[in-house]
């Protein structure tokens, strides 16, 4: 049996100024099919029809990103039934505090992940991202072997939590289904601001491969090169299976992003 096609497509990330209709059409017309959003951090796809404006529009959306951190008391187990925006099948991104597996804070871990899941319909669709300040890459890989969840693969988060991201990449990939990248300085990620994504194409290919078959893989960023990122990512996974682009793309390109 054929592997699904990765989708490829956008972060609310990437313009958080663009209200749900705007945003979907972004993503078209740069040739993507899918888009990851951001909740509770005031990007306007939320305040402006969300994810039904999403899908009828014709984009799919691959997860709904949240600021829950598993592990930690802030975020009690009625702050993960009471998010907005989770339905059965739609994976949830969350973060995992560093100690989250240890044997104080598990209790709290697993009850904040069987909340999720039953709101998305499954463990495997609670996607923890690499991300600097949070849980490192062997407490993740032991976080998804005792509660069941996914990996959110966030090449800049990765690069600044392992010193060999590839190899980290690679202990990750049988719990890995998305992936969100950036260009960044691979020399220094720590410090480095984002910068087109050809600038540091091969490294963040390794990583990606090494991560697995992905079911969809997004853009965010902020810098000034969105619609060549997304053209490097559509060359690399849906070559051939290209979205066909808005009738208006080159006008709608240049009105959202500049």
């Amino acid at each position: 049996m054929t592997a699904p096609a990765t989708l490829v497509g956008l972060s609310s990330g990437s313009a958080p100024d663009l209200d749900a209709a705007r945003l979907a059409a972004l993503a078209l017309a740069l040739g993507g099919s899918t888009v990851d959003v951001r909740a509770g951090k005031g990007h306007r796809w939320e305040g402006s029809g969300g994810l039904a404006v999403l899908r009828g529009a014709g984009t799919d959306v691959c997860f709904v990103g949240t600021g829950i951190v598993l592990g930690d008391p802030a975020h009690p187990v009625e702050a993960c039934t009471a998010l907005p925006w989770l339905e059965p099948g739609l994976p949830v991104k969350v973060f995992a505090a560093e100690g989250c597996t240890d044997p104080q804070r598990l209790g709290l871990t697993l009850a904040q992940v069987a909340a999720l899941s039953a709101r998305t319909g499954g463990s495997r669709l609670v996607l923890v991202e690499t991300h600097h300040g949070y849980a490192p890459v062997p407490e993740l890989a032991e976080l998804c072997e005792l509660a069941g969840t996914g990996i959110l693969l966030d090449t800049m988060g990765l690069a600044r939590i392992a010193p060999d991201p590839v190899t980290a990449a690679a202990r990750l990939a049988p719990w890995t289904s998305h992936g969100q990248v950036k260009g960044f300085d691979w020399s220094a990620p720590a410090t480095s601001r984002h910068q087109p994504l050809a600038s540091c194409s091969e490294p963040t290919r390794e990583v990606l491969a090494a991560a697995g078959t992905l079911r969809a893989v997004t853009v965010e960023t902020k810098a000034p090169s969105l619609r060549e990122d997304t053209a490097l990512l559509i060359d690399w996974y849906a070559a051939g299976t290209r979205h066909a682009p808005h009738p208006d793309s080159s006008a709608l390109i240049e009105e959202t992003l500049l």
